[in-house]
């Protein structure tokens, strides 16, 4: 793949030595890189941006989510073929893109001419056209009006208009489009019930948050409330309502049952469930309101997956806490002790260094244990879970060693 203006003035700079992050410690990062600029992990697939806006995916395709119509491998779930890619093929018929967001079984790109396009599963309504079951092509959700953020949940989507109207569709069990009622989803773009207007969205599991341009956020959907016996109880809100004693967020995350935010001052809060670690802050006790994480770094950006949370500090290198049954930390074994409470796997409540010295622009955790990360030079590195090819590098084992995905 033909390296970009952005790579070259890297590598010239860099005149064939190490990459030196703000910290000052030499990284690994490539000198051949794959000229990627974001990459956004969903459940059992992942998908990601080259500079130029072209997409590609890899993973699950059992669903029509990788947007890709070329011939599948064949990967197993408990003893089940599954259609997938182990590696990453080019997605949404030459499409290019601004923004791509992987859900848990559907994609959603928001297009160069602005409109919003997706594709996958469609079983709640999640692609935004009632006319189709599945569909591996993408599929026009907004054309009507230009957008600038698009966010692929569980099973339901959002888009943010110019005017910053907020839309969304799918399934709403939990509230999570933002009406003022709960259930009876939609299965086209409706508007969120609320004079606000706002600046960017984000979409979780069963969850959607925005904000303001001030910072101020709103979240509506599942809920936390506690934990019960080890079950996270929540509680489902349909109307988008004001996160209490928050600071103002530059950007925010949504994860199954995890948000957070980075600040203007690049601090990172988290809040709701924590039964793994995932808000960062050296407890497992959840909260309602947003509690800054542990460990004094200094964030430009975060996200939250099923159990875990992944940010990149303003040096460039990774960080992820919460559940590490997969290997999604992206630590060596051993490197966390700690159970969090469940003797099923290890965790870490505080943040923990991702193994490599990697410098990385953007992380981005799964709804199903597995993280990937664009770094300076354009290469996707992944870590964790990988039975269905999720990870792109070819192997279907869980790994907690970050290893870059196979060239297009």
């Amino acid at each position: 793949m033909r390296p970009s203006v952005m790579f070259m003035m890297v590598a010239a700079t860099a005149c064939g030595q190490p990459v030196m992050p703000r910290s000052g410690v030499p990284t690994l990062d490539d000198a051949v890189a794959d000229n990627f600029v974001a990459v956004s992990a969903g459940k059992e697939h992942t998908c990601a941006l080259l500079a130029d806006g072209a997409a590609y995916c890899w993973g699950s395709n059992e669903f029509g989510q990788l947007g890709a119509v070329a011939d599948t491998t064949t990967c197993f779930r408990e003893d089940r073929p599954i259609a997938c890619q182990r590696r990453p093929v080019a997605a949404a018929a030459g499409m290019h893109f601004r923004k791509i967001s992987a859900g848990r079984a559907h994609t959603c790109g928001l297009a160069v001419d602005s409109h919003v396009y997706c594709w996958g599963d469609n079983l709640d309504g999640q692609l935004g056209d009632p006319g189709v079951r599945r569909s591996s092509t993408p599929v026009a959700a907004l054309t009507s009006d230009a957008f600038t953020d698009v966010a692929a949940g569980g099973f339901h989507s959002c888009a943010l208009r110019t005017d910053g109207v907020l839309f969304c569709w799918g399934n709403n069990d939990d509230g999570q489009l933002g009406l003022a009622t709960v259930g009876n989803g939609s299965a086209v773009p409706i508007a969120t019930q609320t004079s606000q207007r706002f600046a960017s969205v984000a979409a979780g599991n069963r969850r959607t948050c925005a904000r303001v341009p001030d910072g101020t956020s709103y979240c509506a959907g599942a809920t936390w409330v506690s934990r019960q016996n080890g079950v996270e109880v929540t509680r489902p809100v349909g109307q988008l309502f004001k996160v209490l004693q928050s600071p103002p967020f530059e950007s925010l995350a949504v994860g199954t049952n995890t948000t957070c935010g980075i600040t203007v001052d690049n601090s990172a809060y988290c809040w709701e469930a924590n039964a793994a670690g995932s808000i960062g802050d050296g407890t497992t006790s959840g909260s309602t309101f947003p509690r800054p994480v542990s460990g004094g770094l200094r964030f430009v950006s975060v996200s939250v997956g099923f159990l875990e949370s992944c940010a990149v500090a303003d040096t460039g290198l990774a960080y992820c806490w919460g559940a590490d049954g997969a290997g999604q930390l992206g630590v060596s074994p051993g490197t966390v002790n700690s159970r969090c409470g469940n003797p099923a796997f290890a965790c870490s409540p505080i943040p923990v260094r991702v193994s490599g010295w990697r410098v990385f622009t953007q992380v981005s955790a799964g709804q199903g244990d597995h993280v990937c990360g664009v770094t300076l030079s354009g290469s996707i590195y992944c870590w964790g879970a990988g039975g269905l090819g999720q990870r792109g590098d070819g192997g279907t084992a869980n790994l907690s060693s970050p290893t870059r995905i196979l060239s297009p």
